[in-house]
Protein backbone atom coordinates (compact mmCIF):
# COMPACT_ATOMS: atom_id res chain seq x y z
CA UNK A 1 0.00 0.00 0.00
CA UNK A 2 2.77 2.46 0.88
CA UNK A 3 4.30 2.00 -2.22
CA UNK A 4 1.62 2.05 -4.30
CA UNK A 5 0.67 5.13 -3.01
CA UNK A 6 4.32 6.79 -3.32
CA UNK A 7 3.99 5.86 -7.53
CA UNK A 8 0.55 7.06 -7.26
CA UNK A 9 1.37 10.57 -5.48
CA UNK A 10 4.26 10.96 -7.74
CA UNK A 11 2.27 10.80 -10.96
CA UNK A 12 -1.12 10.79 -10.58
CA UNK A 13 -2.66 14.38 -12.89
CA UNK A 14 -6.18 14.78 -14.02
CA UNK A 15 -6.55 16.99 -16.85
CA UNK A 16 -8.50 20.50 -16.23
CA UNK A 17 -8.41 23.76 -17.67
CA UNK A 18 -10.52 25.32 -14.62
CA UNK A 19 -8.30 23.89 -12.18
CA UNK A 20 -4.31 24.65 -13.31
CA UNK A 21 -2.95 23.79 -9.57
CA UNK A 22 -5.50 21.63 -7.84
CA UNK A 23 -5.47 19.20 -10.72
CA UNK A 24 -1.72 18.13 -9.37
CA UNK A 25 -1.90 18.44 -6.25
CA UNK A 26 -5.76 16.71 -5.35
CA UNK A 27 -4.85 13.70 -6.52
CA UNK A 28 -1.49 13.31 -4.80
CA UNK A 29 -3.12 14.17 -1.74
CA UNK A 30 -5.88 11.73 -2.38
CA UNK A 31 -3.23 8.59 -2.95
CA UNK A 32 -1.42 9.50 0.15
CA UNK A 33 -4.54 9.17 2.27
CA UNK A 34 -5.87 6.71 0.57
CA UNK A 35 -2.51 4.87 0.73
CA UNK A 36 -1.94 5.80 4.85
CA UNK A 37 -5.80 4.69 5.24
CA UNK A 38 -5.25 1.32 3.95
CA UNK A 39 -1.69 1.14 5.31
CA UNK A 40 -3.30 2.12 9.12
CA UNK A 41 -6.05 -0.46 8.72
CA UNK A 42 -3.95 -3.46 7.60
CA UNK A 43 -1.69 -2.96 10.81
CA UNK A 44 -4.33 -1.92 14.03
CA UNK A 45 -5.90 -5.16 12.73
CA UNK A 46 -2.51 -7.21 12.86
CA UNK A 47 -0.67 -5.86 16.30
CA UNK A 48 -1.92 -6.37 19.53
CA UNK A 49 0.04 -3.31 21.03
CA UNK A 50 0.75 0.16 19.98
CA UNK A 51 4.26 0.51 21.75
CA UNK A 52 5.19 4.20 21.34
CA UNK A 53 8.91 5.92 22.06
CA UNK A 54 9.30 9.98 22.38
CA UNK A 55 9.66 10.13 18.76
CA UNK A 56 6.20 8.97 18.28
CA UNK A 57 4.84 10.88 20.99
CA UNK A 58 6.14 14.09 19.52
CA UNK A 59 4.26 12.97 16.02
CA UNK A 60 1.07 12.49 18.23
CA UNK A 61 1.23 15.60 19.68
CA UNK A 62 2.02 17.45 16.19
CA UNK A 63 -1.40 15.66 14.91
CA UNK A 64 -3.03 16.36 17.79
CA UNK A 65 -2.47 20.49 18.39
CA UNK A 66 -3.07 20.43 14.76
CA UNK A 67 -6.58 18.76 14.61
CA UNK A 68 -7.65 21.26 17.09
CA UNK A 69 -6.55 24.37 15.26
CA UNK A 70 -8.39 22.84 12.36
CA UNK A 71 -11.23 22.41 14.08
CA UNK A 72 -11.77 26.11 15.67
CA UNK A 73 -10.18 27.26 12.05
CA UNK A 74 -12.92 30.14 9.94
CA UNK A 75 -12.40 27.74 6.51
CA UNK A 76 -13.52 24.09 7.60
CA UNK A 77 -12.97 22.79 3.71
CA UNK A 78 -9.56 24.01 3.86
CA UNK A 79 -8.27 23.27 7.40
CA UNK A 80 -9.62 19.47 6.53
CA UNK A 81 -7.66 19.91 3.14
CA UNK A 82 -4.50 20.71 4.75
CA UNK A 83 -4.85 18.48 8.06
CA UNK A 84 -5.28 15.16 5.95
CA UNK A 85 -1.76 16.43 4.31
CA UNK A 86 -0.99 16.08 8.31
CA UNK A 87 -2.78 13.02 9.34
CA UNK A 88 -2.24 11.65 6.41
CA UNK A 89 1.65 12.17 6.63
CA UNK A 90 1.60 11.15 10.57
CA UNK A 91 0.33 7.68 9.39
CA UNK A 92 2.71 6.79 7.07
CA UNK A 93 5.37 7.35 9.30
CA UNK A 94 3.87 4.95 11.92
CA UNK A 95 3.09 2.42 8.74
CA UNK A 96 6.64 2.51 7.60
CA UNK A 97 7.95 2.32 10.69
CA UNK A 98 5.95 -1.16 11.36
CA UNK A 99 7.37 -2.67 7.72
CA UNK A 100 10.72 -1.87 8.66
CA UNK A 101 10.29 -4.10 11.64
CA UNK A 102 8.46 -6.42 10.25
CA UNK A 103 9.53 -6.91 6.53
CA UNK A 104 12.73 -4.49 5.82
CA UNK A 105 13.59 -1.59 4.80
CA UNK A 106 15.17 -2.06 1.35
CA UNK A 107 12.33 -3.06 -0.54
CA UNK A 108 10.21 -0.42 0.44
CA UNK A 109 12.39 2.53 -0.03
CA UNK A 110 13.53 1.06 -3.10
CA UNK A 111 9.94 1.80 -4.54
CA UNK A 112 9.75 5.13 -3.44
CA UNK A 113 13.31 6.13 -4.56
CA UNK A 114 11.59 4.14 -7.66
CA UNK A 115 8.74 6.89 -7.60
CA UNK A 116 10.71 9.95 -7.20
CA UNK A 117 13.12 8.79 -10.00
CA UNK A 118 9.75 7.88 -11.91
CA UNK A 119 8.21 11.42 -11.37
CA UNK A 120 12.10 12.86 -12.13
CA UNK A 121 11.94 11.38 -15.60
CA UNK A 122 8.83 13.33 -16.47
CA UNK A 123 10.65 16.29 -15.66
CA UNK A 124 13.72 15.44 -17.74
CA UNK A 125 11.62 14.24 -20.56
CA UNK A 126 9.81 17.29 -20.34
CA UNK A 127 13.07 19.61 -20.27
CA UNK A 128 14.21 17.86 -23.60
CA UNK A 129 11.09 18.37 -25.61
CA UNK A 130 9.14 15.46 -24.72
CA UNK A 131 5.17 16.85 -24.06
CA UNK A 132 2.01 15.79 -22.99
CA UNK A 133 -1.45 17.90 -22.52
CA UNK A 134 -1.45 16.39 -18.49
CA UNK A 135 2.01 18.43 -17.97
CA UNK A 136 1.73 22.24 -16.82
CA UNK A 137 3.93 24.18 -19.78
CA UNK A 138 4.34 27.12 -18.16
CA UNK A 139 6.24 25.85 -14.96
CA UNK A 140 8.44 23.02 -17.02
CA UNK A 141 10.57 21.13 -15.93
CA UNK A 142 7.37 20.03 -13.44
CA UNK A 143 6.31 17.34 -15.14
CA UNK A 144 3.56 15.32 -12.91
CA UNK A 145 4.31 17.48 -9.91
CA UNK A 146 3.10 20.25 -12.57
CA UNK A 147 5.88 23.02 -10.99
CA UNK A 148 9.38 22.93 -11.29
CA UNK A 149 10.11 23.98 -8.19
CA UNK A 150 7.67 21.19 -6.29
CA UNK A 151 9.62 18.38 -8.30
CA UNK A 152 12.73 19.58 -7.78
CA UNK A 153 11.91 19.61 -3.96
CA UNK A 154 11.15 15.94 -4.00
CA UNK A 155 14.29 15.10 -6.06
CA UNK A 156 16.20 16.79 -3.18
CA UNK A 157 14.42 14.45 -0.91
CA UNK A 158 15.32 11.90 -2.64
CA UNK A 159 19.06 12.15 -2.97
CA UNK A 160 19.78 11.04 0.39
CA UNK A 161 17.02 8.23 -0.12
CA UNK A 162 18.96 6.83 -3.22
CA UNK A 163 22.20 7.25 -1.52
CA UNK A 164 21.82 4.68 1.53
CA UNK A 165 19.68 2.56 -0.84
CA UNK A 166 23.30 2.35 -3.05
CA UNK A 167 24.71 1.65 0.18
CA UNK A 168 22.77 -0.92 1.46
CA UNK A 169 20.84 -2.52 -1.74
CA UNK A 170 22.08 -6.42 -2.20
CA UNK A 171 20.84 -7.11 -5.24
CA UNK A 172 21.83 -5.21 -8.69
CA UNK A 173 18.10 -4.14 -8.94
CA UNK A 174 18.60 -2.01 -6.44
CA UNK A 175 21.82 -1.17 -7.25
CA UNK A 176 20.43 0.18 -10.48
CA UNK A 177 17.46 2.26 -8.99
CA UNK A 178 19.49 3.77 -6.64
CA UNK A 179 22.32 5.23 -9.55
CA UNK A 180 19.54 6.02 -11.95
CA UNK A 181 18.40 7.91 -8.93
CA UNK A 182 21.62 9.67 -7.78
CA UNK A 183 22.34 10.63 -11.70
CA UNK A 184 18.35 11.50 -12.86
CA UNK A 185 17.73 13.54 -9.59
CA UNK A 186 20.92 16.06 -9.50
CA UNK A 187 20.15 16.39 -13.47
CA UNK A 188 16.83 17.72 -12.24
CA UNK A 189 17.91 19.92 -9.44
CA UNK A 190 19.70 22.02 -11.98
CA UNK A 191 17.62 22.32 -14.43
CA UNK A 192 14.80 23.37 -12.04
CA UNK A 193 16.81 26.22 -11.79
CA UNK A 194 15.04 25.94 -8.09
CA UNK A 195 17.21 28.50 -5.81
CA UNK A 196 15.47 26.39 -2.84
CA UNK A 197 16.44 23.22 -4.11
CA UNK A 198 19.68 24.07 -4.75
CA UNK A 199 20.16 25.78 -1.21
CA UNK A 200 18.20 22.12 0.02
CA UNK A 201 20.75 20.11 -1.69
CA UNK A 202 23.90 21.81 -0.41
CA UNK A 203 22.00 21.44 3.13
CA UNK A 204 21.71 17.52 2.50
CA UNK A 205 25.27 17.23 2.07
CA UNK A 206 26.56 19.50 4.84
CA UNK A 207 24.12 17.77 7.30
CA UNK A 208 24.80 14.54 5.94
CA UNK A 209 28.71 14.90 6.49
CA UNK A 210 29.06 16.80 9.33
CA UNK A 211 26.91 13.24 10.79
CA UNK A 212 28.81 11.28 9.23
CA UNK A 213 31.79 12.77 10.70
CA UNK A 214 30.16 12.23 14.58
CA UNK A 215 29.94 8.30 13.81
CA UNK A 216 33.42 8.03 13.37
CA UNK A 217 35.15 5.11 13.02
CA UNK A 218 31.96 3.54 14.24
CA UNK A 219 30.46 3.97 11.57
CA UNK A 220 33.24 2.78 9.21
CA UNK A 221 32.63 -0.06 6.89
CA UNK A 222 34.33 -1.00 2.75
CA UNK A 223 32.24 1.50 0.73
CA UNK A 224 34.64 2.81 -1.40
CA UNK A 225 33.23 1.13 -4.66
CA UNK A 226 30.13 1.89 -4.26
CA UNK A 227 31.01 5.76 -2.77
CA UNK A 228 32.80 6.42 -6.21
CA UNK A 229 29.88 4.46 -7.93
CA UNK A 230 27.56 7.29 -6.21
CA UNK A 231 29.45 10.35 -6.96
CA UNK A 232 30.14 9.15 -10.51
CA UNK A 233 26.61 9.00 -11.32
CA UNK A 234 25.66 12.63 -9.34
CA UNK A 235 28.67 14.04 -11.60
CA UNK A 236 27.49 12.71 -14.95
CA UNK A 237 23.96 13.67 -13.81
CA UNK A 238 24.81 17.53 -13.19
CA UNK A 239 27.13 17.59 -16.50
CA UNK A 240 25.06 16.06 -18.62
CA UNK A 241 22.27 18.70 -17.06
CA UNK A 242 24.73 21.45 -18.03
CA UNK A 243 26.28 20.24 -21.39
CA UNK A 244 23.04 18.65 -22.88
CA UNK A 245 20.93 21.16 -24.65
CA UNK A 246 17.41 21.41 -23.74
CA UNK A 247 14.02 23.48 -24.94
CA UNK A 248 13.47 25.03 -21.91
CA UNK A 249 12.16 28.41 -22.46
CA UNK A 250 14.82 30.37 -20.31
CA UNK A 251 14.90 34.78 -21.19
CA UNK A 252 18.95 34.85 -19.81
CA UNK A 253 22.00 33.45 -21.77
CA UNK A 254 23.13 32.30 -18.25
CA UNK A 255 20.11 31.07 -16.58
CA UNK A 256 22.09 28.85 -14.11
CA UNK A 257 24.75 31.03 -13.44
CA UNK A 258 22.29 33.99 -12.57
CA UNK A 259 20.08 31.47 -10.39
CA UNK A 260 23.58 30.74 -8.08
CA UNK A 261 23.86 34.88 -7.91
CA UNK A 262 20.98 35.03 -6.77
CA UNK A 263 20.59 32.47 -4.54
CA UNK A 264 20.67 34.49 -1.36
CA UNK A 265 19.27 37.91 -3.48
CA UNK A 266 16.38 39.46 -1.68
CA UNK A 267 16.52 43.29 -2.47
CA UNK A 268 14.75 42.42 -5.78
CA UNK A 269 12.32 40.30 -7.39
CA UNK A 270 11.17 37.31 -5.66
CA UNK A 271 13.35 37.12 -2.84
CA UNK A 272 12.01 40.95 -2.11
CA UNK A 273 8.73 39.45 -2.32
CA UNK A 274 9.40 36.28 -0.05
CA UNK A 275 10.38 38.89 2.61
CA UNK A 276 7.61 41.37 2.14
CA UNK A 277 5.15 38.00 2.74
CA UNK A 278 6.75 37.00 5.61
CA UNK A 279 6.83 40.16 7.58
CA UNK A 280 2.91 40.65 6.70
CA UNK A 281 2.13 36.87 7.54
CA UNK A 282 3.77 37.25 11.11
CA UNK A 283 0.97 40.04 11.69
CA UNK A 284 -1.66 36.72 11.75
CA UNK A 285 0.26 34.96 14.96
CA UNK A 286 -1.49 38.06 16.74
CA UNK A 287 -4.57 36.85 15.65
CA UNK A 288 -4.26 33.93 17.42
CA UNK A 289 -1.05 33.18 18.76
CA UNK A 290 -1.87 30.18 20.30
CA UNK A 291 -3.11 27.94 17.63
CA UNK A 292 -2.97 29.96 14.40
CA UNK A 293 -5.31 30.73 11.93
CA UNK A 294 -5.75 27.03 11.16
CA UNK A 295 -3.94 24.74 8.73
CA UNK A 296 -5.19 25.47 5.39
CA UNK A 297 -6.41 29.06 6.34
CA UNK A 298 -3.39 31.33 5.54
CA UNK A 299 -4.73 31.94 2.16
CA UNK A 300 -8.02 33.08 4.08
CA UNK A 301 -6.72 35.59 6.49
CA UNK A 302 -3.85 37.12 4.53
CA UNK A 303 -5.80 39.72 3.44
CA UNK A 304 -6.12 40.87 5.98
CA UNK A 305 -2.45 41.79 6.83
CA UNK A 306 -1.22 42.45 3.28
CA UNK A 307 0.46 46.04 2.57
CA UNK A 308 0.98 48.14 -0.65
CA UNK A 309 2.95 46.63 -3.20
CA UNK A 310 2.69 43.25 -2.05
CA UNK A 311 3.90 40.52 -4.74
CA UNK A 312 2.16 37.93 -2.91
CA UNK A 313 -1.29 39.29 -3.50
CA UNK A 314 -2.92 40.29 -6.76
CA UNK A 315 -6.12 42.49 -5.26
CA UNK A 316 -7.68 42.69 -8.77
CA UNK A 317 -7.36 38.72 -8.97
CA UNK A 318 -10.78 36.53 -8.10
CA UNK A 319 -8.66 34.51 -5.85
CA UNK A 320 -5.35 37.58 -5.15
CA UNK A 321 -2.69 34.60 -3.12
CA UNK A 322 -1.29 31.13 -3.46
CA UNK A 323 -3.50 28.40 -1.05
CA UNK A 324 -0.25 28.51 0.98
CA UNK A 325 2.54 30.62 1.96
CA UNK A 326 6.27 30.31 0.48
CA UNK A 327 7.75 28.98 3.79
CA UNK A 328 6.42 25.87 5.37
CA UNK A 329 7.91 27.48 8.30
CA UNK A 330 5.85 30.51 8.29
CA UNK A 331 2.91 28.59 7.79
CA UNK A 332 3.13 26.83 10.39
CA UNK A 333 3.39 29.55 12.62
CA UNK A 334 0.90 31.16 11.03
CA UNK A 335 -1.70 28.40 10.63
CA UNK A 336 -0.81 26.28 13.74
CA UNK A 337 0.37 29.03 16.35
CA UNK A 338 2.66 28.70 18.58
CA UNK A 339 2.02 25.45 20.18
CA UNK A 340 1.65 23.78 16.61
CA UNK A 341 5.34 25.18 16.11
CA UNK A 342 6.83 23.80 19.73
CA UNK A 343 5.01 20.75 19.05
CA UNK A 344 6.62 20.59 15.09
CA UNK A 345 9.70 21.43 16.73
CA UNK A 346 9.52 18.81 19.74
CA UNK A 347 9.09 16.52 17.30
CA UNK A 348 12.07 16.73 15.15
CA UNK A 349 14.33 17.28 18.58
CA UNK A 350 13.40 14.30 19.37
CA UNK A 351 14.08 12.59 15.91
CA UNK A 352 17.04 14.31 15.91
CA UNK A 353 18.41 13.30 19.05
CA UNK A 354 17.52 9.06 18.30
CA UNK A 355 19.39 9.46 15.06
CA UNK A 356 22.52 11.52 16.00
CA UNK A 357 23.14 9.14 19.70
CA UNK A 358 22.56 5.99 17.29
CA UNK A 359 24.85 7.08 14.38
CA UNK A 360 27.49 5.50 16.16
CA UNK A 361 25.83 1.72 15.90
CA UNK A 362 27.51 0.83 12.71
CA UNK A 363 24.42 -1.08 12.36
CA UNK A 364 22.38 2.42 11.98
CA UNK A 365 24.96 4.69 11.14
CA UNK A 366 23.96 4.91 7.12
CA UNK A 367 20.41 4.91 8.30
CA UNK A 368 21.08 7.92 10.37
CA UNK A 369 23.02 9.58 8.26
CA UNK A 370 20.36 9.34 5.30
CA UNK A 371 17.46 10.31 7.57
CA UNK A 372 19.18 13.42 8.85
CA UNK A 373 19.67 14.09 5.11
CA UNK A 374 16.41 13.88 4.40
CA UNK A 375 15.31 16.21 7.21
CA UNK A 376 17.99 19.04 6.37
CA UNK A 377 16.46 18.67 2.79
CA UNK A 378 13.14 19.32 4.15
CA UNK A 379 13.86 21.57 6.75
CA UNK A 380 16.25 24.19 4.33
CA UNK A 381 13.28 24.39 1.07
CA UNK A 382 10.96 24.51 3.64
CA UNK A 383 12.22 28.03 4.18
CA UNK A 384 11.80 28.98 0.95
CA UNK A 385 9.14 27.77 -0.66
CA UNK A 386 5.47 25.14 0.39
CA UNK A 387 7.08 21.60 0.70
CA UNK A 388 5.33 19.63 3.59
CA UNK A 389 2.46 21.75 2.60
CA UNK A 390 2.02 19.37 -0.79
CA UNK A 391 0.87 15.68 -0.61
CA UNK A 392 3.98 13.96 -2.55
CA UNK A 393 6.82 15.11 -0.44
CA UNK A 394 5.02 14.50 2.73
CA UNK A 395 4.09 10.92 1.73
CA UNK A 396 8.50 10.63 0.76
CA UNK A 397 9.67 12.44 3.79
CA UNK A 398 7.68 10.28 6.09
CA UNK A 399 8.16 6.95 4.78
CA UNK A 400 11.56 7.63 4.57
CA UNK A 401 11.95 8.94 8.00
CA UNK A 402 10.02 6.01 9.41
CA UNK A 403 11.44 3.64 7.93
CA UNK A 404 15.33 4.99 8.15
CA UNK A 405 14.41 6.08 11.99
CA UNK A 406 16.27 3.44 14.56
CA UNK A 407 13.59 1.86 17.21
CA UNK A 408 14.27 3.88 20.26
CA UNK A 409 12.83 2.55 23.90
CA UNK A 410 9.27 2.17 24.98
CA UNK A 411 7.95 5.73 26.61
CA UNK A 412 4.19 3.90 26.76
CA UNK A 413 1.95 1.40 25.35
CA UNK A 414 -1.45 0.80 24.36
CA UNK A 415 -2.79 -3.15 24.45
CA UNK A 416 -5.40 -3.48 21.53
CA UNK A 417 -7.41 -6.70 23.89
CA UNK A 418 -10.66 -4.82 24.16
CA UNK A 419 -10.59 -1.94 22.72
CA UNK A 420 -9.60 -2.83 18.87
CA UNK A 421 -13.22 -2.62 17.26
CA UNK A 422 -13.40 1.23 19.08
CA UNK A 423 -9.50 2.17 17.84
CA UNK A 424 -10.20 0.62 14.51
CA UNK A 425 -13.25 2.32 13.86
CA UNK A 426 -12.14 5.84 15.34
CA UNK A 427 -9.27 5.65 13.07
CA UNK A 428 -11.43 4.68 10.00
CA UNK A 429 -13.93 6.99 10.52
CA UNK A 430 -11.50 10.04 10.33
CA UNK A 431 -8.74 8.74 7.78
CA UNK A 432 -11.69 7.59 5.79
CA UNK A 433 -13.83 10.67 5.68
CA UNK A 434 -11.01 13.17 5.00
CA UNK A 435 -9.97 10.30 1.92
CA UNK A 436 -13.63 10.66 1.09
CA UNK A 437 -13.45 14.36 1.08
CA UNK A 438 -10.27 14.14 -0.97
CA UNK A 439 -12.09 12.11 -3.43
CA UNK A 440 -15.00 14.45 -4.13
CA UNK A 441 -12.63 17.21 -4.75
CA UNK A 442 -11.07 15.25 -7.54
CA UNK A 443 -14.17 13.96 -8.22
CA UNK A 444 -15.41 17.68 -8.22
CA UNK A 445 -12.64 18.67 -10.92
CA UNK A 446 -13.31 15.86 -13.38
CA UNK A 447 -17.04 16.62 -13.41
CA UNK A 448 -16.51 20.41 -13.81
CA UNK A 449 -14.73 19.63 -17.31
CA UNK A 450 -14.24 23.15 -18.90
CA UNK A 451 -16.61 24.67 -17.11
CA UNK A 452 -18.89 25.65 -20.33
CA UNK A 453 -22.04 24.94 -19.64
CA UNK A 454 -22.36 26.61 -16.01
CA UNK A 455 -24.76 23.36 -15.40
CA UNK A 456 -21.29 21.34 -15.49
CA UNK A 457 -19.78 23.26 -13.02
CA UNK A 458 -23.30 23.25 -10.35
CA UNK A 459 -23.11 19.34 -11.03
CA UNK A 460 -19.05 19.97 -9.65
CA UNK A 461 -20.50 21.45 -6.12
CA UNK A 462 -21.95 18.39 -5.36
CA UNK A 463 -19.30 16.50 -4.66
CA UNK A 464 -17.22 19.43 -3.40
CA UNK A 465 -19.30 22.27 -1.82
CA UNK A 466 -16.71 24.00 -0.29
CA UNK A 467 -15.09 24.72 -3.38
CA UNK A 468 -14.18 28.24 -3.46
CA UNK A 469 -13.44 28.96 -7.04
CA UNK A 470 -16.34 26.66 -8.40
CA UNK A 471 -19.04 29.04 -6.40
CA UNK A 472 -16.71 32.30 -7.99
CA UNK A 473 -17.39 31.07 -11.19
CA UNK A 474 -20.71 29.84 -10.85
CA UNK A 475 -21.68 33.29 -9.40
CA UNK A 476 -20.21 35.13 -12.41
CA UNK A 477 -21.08 33.62 -15.29
CA UNK A 478 -25.14 33.41 -14.35
CA UNK A 479 -28.02 36.02 -13.57
CA UNK A 480 -28.42 37.04 -9.78
CA UNK A 481 -31.12 34.78 -9.29
CA UNK A 482 -28.65 31.77 -9.84
CA UNK A 483 -25.63 33.65 -8.82
CA UNK A 484 -26.65 35.17 -5.45
CA UNK A 485 -26.21 31.75 -3.32
CA UNK A 486 -23.30 30.88 -4.71
CA UNK A 487 -21.91 34.58 -4.27
CA UNK A 488 -22.91 34.16 -0.19
CA UNK A 489 -21.49 31.13 0.02
CA UNK A 490 -18.12 31.83 -1.51
CA UNK A 491 -17.74 35.02 0.71
CA UNK A 492 -19.09 32.79 3.65
CA UNK A 493 -15.71 30.38 2.55
CA UNK A 494 -13.30 33.79 1.78
CA UNK A 495 -14.66 36.60 3.91
CA UNK A 496 -12.16 38.58 3.47
CA UNK A 497 -11.37 38.79 -0.46
CA UNK A 498 -13.43 41.24 -2.50
CA UNK A 499 -14.33 39.51 -5.79
CA UNK A 500 -17.81 37.64 -3.72
CA UNK A 501 -18.57 41.18 -2.18
CA UNK A 502 -18.62 42.27 -5.64
CA UNK A 503 -20.65 39.95 -7.13
CA UNK A 504 -23.04 40.67 -3.88
CA UNK A 505 -23.12 44.08 -4.81
CA UNK A 506 -23.91 43.04 -8.46
CA UNK A 507 -27.26 41.70 -7.38
CA UNK A 508 -28.28 44.47 -5.07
Amino acid sequence: MLGIGTLAATLAVVASPLFDLDRFTVPKETALLGSALLAGLLILARVTTLRLGVVDLGLAAVVATSALSALLAANGWNSARSFGVIAGGATVFWASRFVAGQIGRRFLLGLVVLAIVAAASTGLAQAYGWSSPLWAGTRAPGGTLGNRNFLAHLAVIGVPLAGWLLVRARSWLGSGVAVLGLAALPAVIVLSRSRAAWVGLAAVVLAAGLTRLVAGRAGAAPLGGRLRLGLFAIGIGVVAALLLPNRLDWRSDSPYRDSLRGVLNYRDGSGRGRLIQYQNSLNLVRTDPLLGVGPGNWMVAYPLVTTAGDPSFAGNDPIPTNPWPSSDWIALLTERGTLGALTWLGFLGALMTVLLRRVRDPDQTAASVAAVGVVAAAASQGAFDAVLLLAAPTLVTMIGLGALTPVTREVTAIPLAGRRGRILAGFALVLGALTAKSVGQLAAIEAAGTGYPVSQMREALRYDPGNYRLHLFVAGRTGCDVALPHARRAAALLPNHSRPKQLLARCR
